[in-house]
């Protein structure tokens, strides 16, 4: 009687519940970019205000930009670097003054800027309203995430002004420390139904809105703006392509030089996730 009881209590207890493994949450990835660019703008170190054109520092370039992140849960930090050079020649239409040199109409001169930004950035997932769903069937399906951001950037110009006919020149350098807040979003789906070759489609848009300082003792502080949208394709879990539009720009009032320009143009480039 006894072995019968603990046989039928055996049978009726609950099966085993196995834990599964934790979900993944760290990950990493490293992206490169080709940044198809322009300046816009004005100097306005001299006497006048220059616009960017007239100094034959508006053509198309190609920057370099590069960015390595680390997502660990709702917490994203990542580390870029991007690097910029135009240049030009022509003959000044009307005297152009600059801080330290003046070209004046009808002398031929040359021109240069070189620009390189180092940062930080760190965005946090505030809001996912569908979040909750995570352990639906095809959850993965959609995805809607809100983010904060708190950026801090180093940026350094450096401008070249040859004058050719009086031969004349002037070389200036001027760094800026660029702190910055914003919020953005991201939408992603699933497309592997439709799309050959892609399994998931991501939308997303980021805004920044911040303060140039700079680091001499001359100069004064500015108005910084930095909006990156775009779509990005997963060909499989580790590798996407992405494709968008970037403007770096803000008000960079420094020792040698005086800016209120920006980069603007379309960013086309990869990144793997590890």
């Amino acid at each position: 009687m006894l072995a019968s009881i603990v046989v039928a209590a055996a049978l009726a207890a609950p099966p085993e519940v196995t834990e599964s493994a934790p979900e993944r949450t760290f990950e990493l990835d490293f992206g490169g970019q080709a940044y198809f660019t322009r300046l816009v703008g004005n100097f306005n170190d001299g006497a006048a205000q220059v616009s960017v054109e007239d100094i034959g520092l508006h053509d198309s370039a190609i920057a370099m930009d590069a960015a390595f992140t680390v997502h660990e849960g709702k917490f994203h930090a990542s580390l870029q670097a991007l690097s910029f050079n135009t240049s030009g020649s022509g003959s000044a239409a009307e005297t152009m003054s600059f801080s330290g040199i003046t070209v004046n109409a009808g002398d031929a001169f040359t021109s240069n800027l070189d620009t390189w930004t180092f940062g930080a950035k760190v965005a946090y997932d505030f809001w996912e309203p569908y979040a909750e769903d995570a352990n639906a069937p095809n959850a993965d399906d959609f995805a809607f995430v809100m983010q904060g951001i708190v950026a801090v950037e180093f940026v350094n110009l450096s401008r070249t002004i040859n004058d050719l006919t009086t031969l004349d020149s002037m070389e200036g350098d001027d760094s800026f420390l660029v702190p910055s807040v914003g919020g953005g979003f991201n939408v992603g789906f699933d497309v592997g139904h439709a799309v050959p070759m892609v399994q998931r489609l991501e939308i997303y848009t980021d805004a920044l809105i911040g303060a140039t300082l700079p680091l001499q003792s001359d100069g004064g502080f500015g108005m910084a703006l930095n909006i990156d949208a775009g779509c990005r394709l997963w060909l499989s879990p580790h590798f996407s392509l992405n494709l968008g539009y970037q403007l770096v720009g803000g008000a960079f009032d420094g020792r040698d030089i005086d800016l209120t320009g920006s980069l603007q143009g379309i960013v086309a480039g990869a990144s793997w996730r590890f």
